[in-house]
C-alpha cells in the first residue's frame, strides 16, 4: 500500500511539476534567475531558515531539484520519442521504453527519499522539512496561477475553478515516504 501511495504522489508531484516548469525551459537566462530568487525568497520565508539553515540547505536543495529535472527531463523525451515513433517501433523497443520510464520514475522516488529522510534531516528540524512538502507544492501552484492569468491576460483565477481555494487540488500531497 505503502508503495502505491509513493508512486501515486510522485506521479502527481512530477506532473505538477513538469507542467510549472516546461515554459521556464523556454526562458531567457534572466527569468530563470528570477524564478530562482523569487522561489528561494518564498521558501526561506515559508520555512522560516535562519541563516545558517539556509546556508547549508540552498546548496542541497538545488543539487536535488537540478537532479530531479534531468530525471524529469529524460523521462519527458522518453514519452516524447516513443510517442513520435510509435508506428515504426517494436513491441520490445516499446517494452524497453517503457522500462526506461519505469526506471526514471523508481529513480526520482529514490531521490526524493535519499534528500526528504535523509539530506534534509541533516541541516533542518523534521518540522521545516515536513513545511518543504508544503511550500513546494504551494510555490506550484503559485507559478500555475502565474501562467494561467498570463495567459488569459488575467492577473487572477476565477472564482469556482480548480485551484481556486475551493477543492481537493488545494491541499498538498500526503507524504507516504
Amino acid at each position: 500500500m505503502e508503495k502505491i501511495c509513493t508512486h501515486s504522489i510522485a506521479t502527481v508531484v512530477l506532473l505538477v511539476f513538469a507542467t510549472c516548469l516546461a515554459p521556464l525551459m523556454a526562458q531567457s537566462e534572466e527569468q530563470i534567475e528570477k524564478f530562482k530568487k523569487e522561489r528561494k525568497a518564498y521558501f526561506t520565508e515559508q520555512l522560516e531558515l535562519t541563516d545558517s539553515e539556509s546556508k547549508a540547505f540552498w546548496p542541497l536543495y538545488d543539487d536535488f531539484h537540478n537532479r530531479k529535472m534531468k530525471l524529469v527531463e529524460d523521462e519527458r523525451n522518453s514519452f516524447i520519442y516513443a510517442h513520435k515513433n510509435a508506428e515504426n517501433l517494436t513491441g520490445d523497443e516499446i517494452t524497453e521504453i517503457l522500462d526506461k520510464i519505469r526506471k526514471l520514475k523508481h529513480e526520482q522516488v529514490d531521490l526524493e527519499n535519499e534528500y526528504y529522510q535523509h539530506k534534509f534531516m541533516e541541516v533542518l528540524p523534521p518540522k521545516k522539512v515536513l513545511k518543504l512538502y508544503k511550500a513546494e507544492w504551494d510555490f506550484r501552484r503559485h507559478l500555475l496561477k502565474e501562467l494561467r492569468g498570463r495567459d488569459r491576460g488575467e492577473g487572477g483565477r476565477k472564482e469556482g475553478r480548480a485551484g481556486s481555494g475551493q477543492g481537493p487540488m488545494d491541499e498538498p500531497p500526503v507524504p507516504c515516504i
